[in-house]
C-alpha cells in the first residue's frame, strides 16, 4: 500500500466517522465529546481515577424516567459498573440504581449516568464514589 492509498484509506475513515457523529442526537454527540476528551487526559493525572475493576455478578435494579429495569452486573469499581442488558438505552440517560451486596445483607441506591452502550449492555459511571 503506498502512502497515497493510506492517506485516502484514512480520510474515507474520517469521513464516515464525520457521518456517524452528525447522526447522532445531539445529547450523544455531547456524551461521546465528553469520553473523548477524557480519553485525552495527560499521563500524570491517570493516577488519581480509580480503575480497579472487580467482577461482580449479580442481579441489579435501575429505574430511568419512573420505569423500572434489571440486568446482571459484570465487574464493579468505586466509580462505576458495566451493565448486561437486553435493553436499549442511550449514552447520557440517569439513573437511580440499586446494588444488591448479599454478603453485607445491604444495598447501595445510587444515581448514575449511561457512559458507554454495547451490544451486550450497558457502562455506567457512578455520580458520586462507592466503596467496593
Amino acid at each position: 500500500m503506498t502512502d497515497l492509498d493510506r492517506e485516502s484509506a484514512r480520510d474515507s475513515l474520517a469521513v464516515r466517522l464525520i457521518r456517524l457523529i452528525i447522526d447522532l442526537p445531539e445529547d450523544q454527540q455531547e456524551a461521546l465529546l465528553k469520553q473523548l476528551e477524557g480519553n485525552q487526559l495527560p499521563a500524570d493525572n491517570l493516577g488519581e481515577r480509580d480503575i480497579t475493576r472487580k467482577p461482580y455478578e449479580n442481579t441489579v435494579h435501575f429505574a430511568i424516567k419512573d420505569n423500572a429495569y434489571s440486568g446482571v452486573s459484570r465487574d464493579i469499581s468505586s466509580g462505576g459498573m458495566f451493565i448486561k442488558t437486553a435493553e436499549s438505552f442511550n449514552v447520557g440517560q440517569v439513573m437511580t440504581l440499586t446494588i444488591p451486596f448479599p454478603k453485607q445483607q445491604k444495598q447501595i441506591k445510587i444515581p448514575a449516568e449511561i457512559v458507554r452502550r454495547t451490544p451486550d449492555g450497558i457502562g455506567v459511571e457512578f455520580m458520586k464514589k462507592i466503596e467496593v
